[in-house]
């Protein structure tokens, strides 16, 4: 954290005199950041936010119309997730689920044997048309994950991707899982820049990538590897962090707008997941999981200046 404060610091002295009024000298600034910054994604990521919210409120449009002409896709699609939880904590989103009749869901994965229950409970729940995908985070050998996807199997149970089913260095432990079983691996943690990207592309590693804001280092980096990925015949998940705000969301949002539509779109859980959020309305998504391309200029957030405040601990000003 005190590294990413400081990175911050450096990316504001960066600008501090830089005339951007123009969209030509501002995305040239922007370039300009990616390449001085790029091994400090986070930060980047959250000035570049900052940016963009601050010059498409100065020319009245939302961000993602900066960056092509016409939204890439008609609305937003989210899915549910459902954490390593209790029995009855789990029970309690699959019926959120249900209710919002949103029929995408990602499971995290332990054991081979819970992660069966889970899968159950997802199916006795929803239905067999739920779209099931777990997330090991690298927890399984490759002979556990192709072990645990053939139970499945036997017991007439289906995912329809596997996300990091092994440790992020075993990239063909991940190609063995995918070329063994027929289940699409999504690589997560195994993927995290244009180099990661390269090599999966070039070793045919896997199917689909997952895409995070915040992981990838901001929105142009994150349109730069969604074309790379669908040009290389890759699918690609927009994920999202644990906890995070209707910023970071409202983010996801114009990616999806710029370079949708997302085979899965994760994000939006503010209103599950934080007593308090940044912004003084949170976003939210509807029946189905549905949510309206933004049109507001900005992020189309209002951030909440007063809860930034009460809850801040370094404030840095910066002056030329």
């Amino acid at each position: 954290m005190e590294e990413s404060l400081l990175v911050l610091k450096r990316l504001g002295e960066f600008i501090i005199e830089k005339d951007i009024g123009k969209k030509e000298v501002f995305f040239e600034l922007l370039y300009g950041l990616r390449h001085k910054f790029a091994s400090s994604p986070s930060a980047l990521c959250s000035f570049e936010i900052a940016l963009f919210d601050l010059f498409s409120k100065a020319n009245e449009v939302p961000i993602w119309k900066l960056l092509v002409d016409h939204p890439k896709c008609k609305e937003i699609s989210y899915s549910s997730i459902l954490p390593l939880l209790s029995k009855e904590a789990r029970t309690s989103i699959l019926e959120l689920t249900k209710r919002y009749k949103i029929l995408q869901i990602k499971a995290k994965a332990s054991g081979i044997s819970e992660t069966i229950d889970v899968i159950s409970e997802i199916e006795n729940t929803l239905g067999n048309n739920a779209e099931i995908r777990i997330d090991a985070n690298g927890a399984f050998s490759p002979e556990e994950a192709i072990s645990l996807i053939n139970e499945l199997k036997t017991r007439g149970l289906s995912i329809l991707f596997f996300e990091q089913p092994c440790d992020k260095k075993d990239l063909y432990g991940l190609k063995k899982v995918e070329e063994e079983t027929g289940v699409f691996v999504i690589a997560d943690e195994s993927f995290c820049n244009k180099g990661d990207l390269e090599n999966i592309i070039e070793k045919g590693i896997c199917k689909g990538i997952n895409v995070r804001l915040s992981k990838c280092g901001g929105l142009l980096n994150s349109m730069e590897l969604v074309k790379m990925a669908n040009e290389a015949g890759l699918f690609c998940q927009l994920g999202c962090h644990v906890g995070e705000t209707s910023i970071l969301a409202s983010a996801g949002r114009h990616l999806a707008a710029a370079c949708g539509p997302f085979t899965v779109t994760e994000g939006c859980y503010s209103q599950f997941l934080l007593k308090n959020d940044l912004v003084k309305e949170r976003l939210a998504f509807g029946k189905y999981g549905k949510a309206a391309v933004p049109l507001e200029p900005g992020l189309g957030v209002q951030v909440d200046k007063d809860l930034i405040e009460k809850n801040c601990q370094n404030v840095w000003e910066i002056s030329p």
